[in-house]
């Protein structure tokens, strides 16, 4: 990420600022950090921020120990504490020192409560307010580069599944939690930072986010599997579901249905619609079968840096579907003690419509 593309959105961000009427930002170690200004270190114990005033130069506050990682960003002024020293008491003094101390401020909406507990109390007359609105306008339209990490990352999350998929019978007799080991391996080797998953066998499939566990994969089972990784700060998420053997009437059926659900609500992802109409297109088909009560969640939602961000695809949201957008489709019907389906892939719009992200076959497969 060049330094000139987050001076880029840094300005972008201060421009949400003035008209938000927000006087200074305070960005902790977080996705809108990264996006910002390039830096993806996790967070800890040691405050970090990036201070960005609406005018004025922005500086960094941050613990010694980050200098040479701190000193990436697209930034000149740097105020390094160390330890034994209260970094509050520190940004107080910067504060005050430069004239930002009693604005309203804004926070990065996961900055931990071990510091916006006691900042509240270091700053008692100031009105802090979350940091979303000023960063979620920017992350929910990707730019080409942006596109194209979610584009590599799907296309290695796909090759991925059909490296384990392909395996078929070897799978059987294994767990749940064998399949998701070896899942997350071969998504460290596609060079994943991270990656997480949900897999479920038979009546566990019914449970949407199924907590994976010692089900043991079998003959006349469903096999639903649900994941996602993060690759060079973007997210991809899939979810496909499969059959050990061959498949009952009642499975087919339902699969039939979802995948039918699936394919209303990508056509419906184009702009002139509404996020809104994308989900009303799945649960239609869902509804007109009858099976209306079994789909339980939204039909999508956005992605980018983070595996969830931006408004979803749900029902009665009336945000635009406009070209820049990634979301996810992914209905499903899951029946309490018996079965669960649920297709899913990203697309990402442009001005003719979706572009599916993922290419691995939505078709029933039979391990």
């Amino acid at each position: 990420m060049s330094k000139e593309l987050c001076r880029n959105r840094l300005q972008k961000t201060r421009e949400l600022m003035e008209e938000q009427g927000v006087d200074l930002f305070l960005v902790s170690p977080s996705p809108n950090l990264r996006y910002l200004s390039g830096y993806s270190l996790p967070g800890d114990e040691r405050l970090f921020l990036l201070v960005l005033p609406v005018q004025g130069d922005p500086f960094v506050l941050a613990n010694a120990l980050y200098r040479a990682q701190a000193e990436i960003m697209p930034v000149s002024d740097y105020v390094f504490w160390s330890d034994g020293q209260d970094p509050l008491a520190i940004l107080k003094a910067e504060l005050e020192r430069r004239g930002f101390a009693d604005g309203k401020t804004a926070l990065e909406p996961s900055l931990p409560s071990l510091f916006s507990v006691p900042l509240s109390r270091t700053l008692p007359k100031t009105e802090f307010v979350l940091g979303s609105p000023l960063t979620a306008p920017q992350r929910q339209y990707k730019d080409s580069a942006e596109l194209d990490l979610i584009r590599r990352a799907s296309a290695l999350a796909d090759h991925v599944l059909e490296a384990l998929i392909s395996r078929k019978e070897y799978w059987v007799g294994k767990t749940e939690r064998d399949f998701a080991g070896e899942l997350a391996a071969q998504m460290r080797s596609a060079a994943f930072e991270t990656s997480a998953s949900i897999v479920a066998v038979g009546a566990n499939a019914a449970v949407p986010h199924h907590v994976t566990g010692d089900a043991v994969i079998q003959q006349g089972k469903g096999l639903l599997i649900d994941f996602w990784g993060s690759f060079e700060g973007y997210f991809t998420d899939c979810s496909r579901t499969f059959f050990v053997g061959e498949p009952d009437q009642e499975f087919e059926t339902v699969y039939k249905i979802v995948l039918e659900a699936h394919c209303a609500a990508e056509a419906k992802a184009r702009p002139g619609n509404l996020l809104g109409d994308v989900d009303a297109a799945a649960r239609s088909v869902i509804e007109g079968y009858g099976y209306g009560k079994y789909f339980t969640h939204r039909t999508g939602h956005g992605i980018g840096m983070e595996a969830h961000e931006g408004p979803p695809a749900a029902l009665g949201e009336t945000t635009p579907v406009k070209p820049g957008m990634v979301f996810s489709i992914e209905p499903g019907i899951y029946l309490p003690g018996k079965l669960g389906v649920r297709i899913e892939n990203l697309v990402a719009i442009g001005e003719q419509g979706p572009e599916v992200l993922h290419h691995y076959p939505r078709e029933l497969k039979r391990l």
